[in-house]
C-alpha cells in the first residue's frame, strides 16, 4: 500500500529567520527535516518544474513544450551529477547540488520515469527553434559537420508532451523523489525554499497535501545579518530597494489561504508560546507532536539575534533603512521571552 505524506515548505527572503523554524521543525516527531543548507530548487530554478508547467499546461505550444522538456533533461543532468576530479565529463555538467547522491541514488531513475510519463512520442528532425538554446561551440560544431557532408547535422530529438499528463506525473515524481531518503516513521517531509515566498500558491498543486511557512524579519536586523557576509553585503540604499521589491512582489500575489502561514521572526522568539500555537494549529497538529521542545530552537538563546541593528557601527545606515522602510520595521514592544 502506497504511503501518503504531508509536505511543508519553509521559506524566507534571505537572513530573515527561516533557520529558526527549521530548528523548530526538527523537534517535531515524524518530521523529516533536511540539513538547513540543503534547498530543494527543482521547482523554482530556471528550466525546472514551474517552467515546465508554464510551457506544458498554462501556455502550451509545440515550440515551448518541446524546448521545456529539452531544458529539463539538461537540468536533471546538471543538478544530479556529482563533480569528480577523476571524471572530466562531470567538470562540464555538475553544478554542485549532487541530487542523485542526496536522494539515495534514485534521482536519475525517477527523473527518467517522470520524463517518460510526460512525453507521448519523440522523433528526430531538423528543428530550427532548438538552435536558440545551443551554445556557440555546439552551433559551430554542427555547422562544420554539415559542411563535411553530415546531412543530419542539425537534427535534434523532438518531444511531444501533451498537457493532460502533467499534474498526475508531477505529483507522483515529487512524492517518490522527496520520500526516497526518509525514515519509515516519517509523516511530514519538510523542504527549504522549494516554493519561495513570492508566489507559493503555484507550487501547492504539485502535492496532494502541502503547506508553506514564510518567515520575515525587521529590515534593520536583516541588513546587519546580511552584512556579516562580505559577498552578500549591500549598501543601505541598494538593500532597501531589494527589500521593498521582494515584499511588493510577494504582496501582489497574497490571498487568503489555509495552506500559507506568514510569520515574523521576532514573534517566534519574543512570543514563543503564541507563535508555536499558531504553527501547530496551522499544521493541524496536536501539541504532543512537539516531542523535544527547545532542543534545537531555544527562544532564550535566539533573543540575542533581535535588535542587533542597535549595535551596528554605522547608525546612519540604520536610520536610512528605518526612514525608507518604516512599515516593515518591527514595532511591537520586545517584552519578555516566553518561559
Amino acid at each position: 500500500m502506497e504511503k501518503h505524506y504531508k509536505f511543508l515548505d519553509l521559506s524566507g527572503y534571505a537572513f530573515t529567520g527561516k533557520h529558526a523554524v527549521i530548528d523548530l521543525m526538527r523537534e517535531f516527531e515524524g518530521y523529516h527535516v533536511p540539513h538547513f543548507a540543503f534547498e530543494f530548487c527543482l521547482l523554482r530554478i530556471q528550466g525546472g518544474i514551474l517552467d515546465l508547467k508554464t510551457a506544458l499546461v498554462d501556455d502550451w505550444s509545440p515550440i515551448r513544450s518541446d524546448a521545456a522538456i529539452r531544458r529539463f533533461k539538461k537540468l536533471v543532468k546538471r543538478v544530479g551529477t556529482k563533480n569528480s576530479r577523476l571524471d572530466p565529463r562531470t567538470w562540464f555538467e555538475a553544478i554542485g547540488l549532487n541530487y542523485d547522491e542526496h536522494f539515495n541514488h534514485l534521482f536519475f531513475e525517477l527523473s527518467e520515469r517522470y520524463l517518460a510519463e510526460l512525453v507521448e512520442v519523440s522523433w528526430k528532425a531538423a528543428w530550427p527553434f532548438a538552435m536558440a538554446d545551443w551554445s556557440g561551440s555546439e552551433l559551430l560544431w554542427r555547422r562544420l559537420k554539415r559542411r563535411v557532408g553530415f546531412k543530419d547535422a542539425f537534427e535534434v530529438e523532438m518531444y511531444l508532451a501533451p498537457p493532460d499528463n502533467f499534474a498526475r506525473a508531477t505529483r507522483r515524481y515529487l512524492c517518490d523523489l522527496l520520500s526516497s531518503n526518509v525514515a519509515p516513521d516519517t509523516t511530514t517531509i519538510v523542504m527549504h525554499n522549494a516554493f519561495e515566498p513570492f508566489n507559493p500558491y503555484r507550487c501547492l498543486d504539485f502535492f496532494d497535501s502541502a503547506k508553506s511557512i514564510i518567515v520575515d524579519r525587521d529590515p534593520r536586523d536583516n541588513f546587519v545579518a546580511m552584512s556579516l557576509y562580505k559577498f552578500l553585503a549591500l549598501p543601505a540604499a541598494e538593500f532597501t530597494k531589494r527589500y521593498r521589491v521582494y515584499r511588493m512582489a510577494a504582496q501582489r500575489n497574497m490571498k487568503p489561504s489555509d495552506q500559507i502561514l506568514r510569520i515574523q521572526y521576532e514573534d517566534l522568539v519574543l512570543r514563543y508560546d503564541e507563535a508555536l500555537a499558531r504553527i501547530l494549529t496551522f499544521l493541524d497538529e496536536d501539541k504532543t507532536v512537539h516531542a523535544t521542545p527547545r532542543k534545537y530552537f531555544n527562544p532564550a538563546i535566539s533573543v540575542k539575534n533581535i535588535g542587533i541593528w542597535k549595535s551596528h557601527p554605522n547608525q546612519k545606515d540604520i536610520e536610512y533603512i528605518a526612514r525608507e522602510l518604516p512599515e516593515y520595521c518591527y514595532k511591537n514592544a520586545p517584552g519578555e521571552v516566553a518561559s
